[in-house]
C-alpha cells in the first residue's frame, strides 16, 4: 500500500469537463454524478490500498456509515486527523468528502476533489461548523510519513495487511492446541480486610506530611491512553498545606502502590478536601509532533520522556524499527501508534505504566490472584452477536479484462443454521492472496462478541493494567478458565477494606488489542 495523499496532490489543478465528467467518475462508472468520493476513492485505488481500507464508493453518505460500520470513524473534537483519513462533511446541509494532507496548530489541511469542479487544496479550522467527523485511514496504511510534505512511499502492496492476517490465524491455530492443557496456578491467598495497611504521604515543598484519608479512595489505571489516577479526601489543615503539583505517594501493606502529581483539589463546607492527582503518564496527554525513522518504540518513548522531563524504569526492548510521523497529535497516541505497528509485525502486546514514579513498558505478566465466584461479588457479562460478527465472507473482484465480476465466497454452515446468513461483503483489487484473507476475515469475525467485567473482587495491590490474572468461572453454559489481560482496574479502599472491579479481555473475551 502506498501513500494516499502523494497520489491526491499530483492531482491538484484538475479540472472537470462539461456535464461534469471526469476520470474518477469515469473510472466508478458514473460519470456526471458528483465525484468528491469517487476521487477519494480513485486515490486510494491507485495507491494500491485495498477496499477493505477505503470504501470504493460514490455516496459520502455510504462512505461515512462505512467507517462507522468498521468501528473507525472519529466524530469532531475527539480526534486528531492525521495524513491520509478522510474528512466528511455532513453538517448544516453540507454532503462532502476530502482527503487530510496534514493538521498545523488548528487548521486542517486537504486535498479536495469536486470543490469548485476541480481538484483543489483547502484549509479549515478544526472546529468548522459543516465537519462532522474522520474516517481513519492514516493506521491501516503505510504513509510516505511526511505530514507537511508529499515524499513517495514504499509500495508494499498490501505485504503488512497479509502478515497481520497470517498473525491472526497462527495466534488462534495456536490457541485451539493450547486449549486442551490444563491451566494449574499457583494462587496468593486473599485475606481481605485483615491488617490492610494503607499510608498517604504528601510532600509540600521540602516537607513531608502523612495524612488520613476517608473511605472511598480510588486508584484505576487503564491499559491504553489513560494516566493513573488517584482520588482521596482528608481533612483540610492550614498547617499542612496541600497544593497542585505536589508528590503523592501511597504504601499499601508495606508495598509501594501510587506516586503521582496532585492536579487539582476541592476545600468544602464541611472542612474537608477532595484531592485527585495523577502518575507521570498525565503528562502523556500533552501534544507534539515526532518524526520516527527506523526508531523503535522502546528508543521513542526515552526521547519523549528526555524531551518531556520524566523518569524512566526498566523498558522492553521491542526490537521492531517503526518509520512514520505523527503531527499534532497526543504524546499516548504517538507511543501507541509505534506499538500498534510493533504488535501487527512482531505480534508482541506491550502495555506502557507508571510503577511508583517510573514509566515502564512491559509484556503482559502474570498476578497470581485467582478472580472466581468466591473472590469477587458479581460480574458483568454480556455476548452478542449485533456488531462485527459475521460467519459468510464474500470477496468481489472486478476483472476488467474479462469484464466479469468474479465472486469468492467462504462461510460457517454451523453458526448460519444457527444465527442465520450474517454477510461480510467487500471489493478487493486482487485476486492475491484472497483465500488467505477469506479464512482471516472469517476467523476473526465468526464468534460471538463477548465482554466480562468483576465487581467488588477481593483487591490485591500488585494488581494493574496490563498484567494476566487466572480467572475460573462458570457462566451460563460455559466455563472460563484460564489467565485474562486486565484492560482496566479500579482499586477502591474502605478503611480495613481493599476491593478491586476489573475489565478484562483475551481468550473468547476480546476487546481490541
Amino acid at each position: 500500500m502506498s501513500d494516499i495523499i502523494d497520489i491526491a496532490s499530483k492531482e491538484v489543478g484538475y479540472k472537470a469537463s462539461s456535464g461534469n465528467k471526469t476520470k474518477y467518475s469515469a473510472w466508478y462508472g458514473m460519470n456526471g454524478a458528483a465525484w468528491c468520493h469517487m476521487f477519494a476513492s480513485w486515490c486510494a485505488n491507485q495507491a494500491d490500498v485495498s477496499t477493505s481500507v477505503v470504501p470504493k464508493t460514490a455516496s459520502t453518505t455510504t462512505g461515512m456509515q462505512w467507517f462507522r460500520d468498521k468501528g473507525r470513524f472519529k466524530t469532531k473534537g475527539s480526534y486528531t486527523p492525521k495524513r491520509n483519513d478522510f474528512v466528511y462533511f455532513k453538517s448544516d446541509g453540507a454532503s462532502h468528502v476530502g482527503i487530510v494532507e496534514y493538521v498545523s496548530g488548528s487548521t486542517l489541511h486537504t486535498i479536495e476533489g469536486n470543490t469548485s469542479d476541480a481538484v483543489k487544496k483547502r484549509t479549515y479550522p478544526l472546529s468548522y461548523h459543516t465537519i462532522t467527523g474522520y474516517g481513519v485511514v492514516s493506521d491501516y496504511i503505510t504513509s510516505s510519513g511526511d505530514n507537511s510534505k508529499g515524499k513517495n512511499a514504499k509500495n508494499n502492496k498490501g505485504k503488512e495487511e497479509l502478515n497481520y492476517l497470517k498473525k491472526i490465524l497462527d495466534k488462534n491455530t495456536d490457541k485451539k492446541k493450547k486449549s486442551k492443557r490444563k491451566v494449574k496456578y499457583k494462587i496468593s491467598k486473599i485475606r481481605p480486610g485483615i491488617n490492610l495497611s494503607v499510608k498517604v504521604i504528601v510532600a509540600h515543598g521540602t516537607a513531608k506530611y502523612k495524612y488520613q484519608v476517608q473511605e472511598g479512595m480510588k486508584f484505576s489505571d487503564e491499559r491504553k491512553g489513560a494516566p493513573g489516577k488517584l482520588t482521596f479526601t482528608t481533612f483540610a489543615d492550614n498547617k499542612r498545606k496541600i497544593t497542585n503539583g505536589d508528590a503523592v505517594a501511597v504504601i499499601v501493606n508495606k508495598r509501594k502502590f501510587f506516586y503521582g502529581f496532585i492536579f487539582s483539589f476541592s476545600p468544602k463546607t464541611d472542612g474537608t478536601l477532595e484531592v485527585t492527582a495523577y502518575d507521570q503518564l498525565r503528562y502523556f496527554k500533552n501534544k507534539d509532533t515526532y518524526i520516527s525513522v527506523n526508531k523503535t518504540s522502546t528508543a521513542l518513548l526515552k526521547k519523549i520522556a528526555k524531551d518531556f522531563k520524566l523518569k524512566c524504569g526498566k523498558l522492553a526492548n521491542t526490537k521492531y524499527p517503526v518509520s512514520r510521523i505523527d503531527d499534532n497529535a497526543t504524546l499516548f497516541d504517538i507511543v501507541q501508534n509505534s506499538l500498534d505497528e510493533t504488535l501487527i509485525a512482531r505480534g508482541k502486546i506491550y502495555t506502557l505504566y507508571d510503577d511508583y514514579g517510573n514509566l515502564r513498558l512491559r509484556e503482559p505478566w502474570k498476578v497470581n490472584v485467582l478472580i472466581s465466584g468466591q473472590t469477587a461479588e458479581s460480574y458483568d457479562y454480556k455476548e452478542s452477536i449485533e456488531d462485527q460478527v459475521y460467519n459468510q465472507i464474500k470477496l468481489a473482484y472486478d476483472n476488467s479484462k474479462k469484464g466479469t465480476q468474479e465472486v469468492f465466497v467462504v462461510k460457517n454452515s454451523k453458526s448460519i443454521n444457527q444465527w442465520g446468513v450474517l454477510q461480510y461483503y467487500d471489493k478487493v483489487d486482487s485476486k492475491k492472496d484472497i483465500k488467505l484473507k477469506l479464512k482471516s476475515l472469517l476467523d476473526i469475525y465468526c464468534k460471538s462478541g463477548k465482554t466480562l467485567k468483576f465487581n467488588n473482587c477481593f483487591g490485591d495491590a500488585r494488581v494493574r493494567a496490563g498484567c494476566l490474572v487466572p480467572v475460573t468461572i462458570k457462566i451460563y453454559d460455559q466455563k472460563v478458565s484460564g489467565y485474562l489481560l486486565v484492560d482496566k482496574v479500579t482499586h477502591t479502599f474502605n478503611n480495613s477494606q481493599h476491593l478491586m472491579d476489573l475489565e478484562l479481555s483475551g481468550g473468547d473475551f476480546d476487546s481490541s488489542y
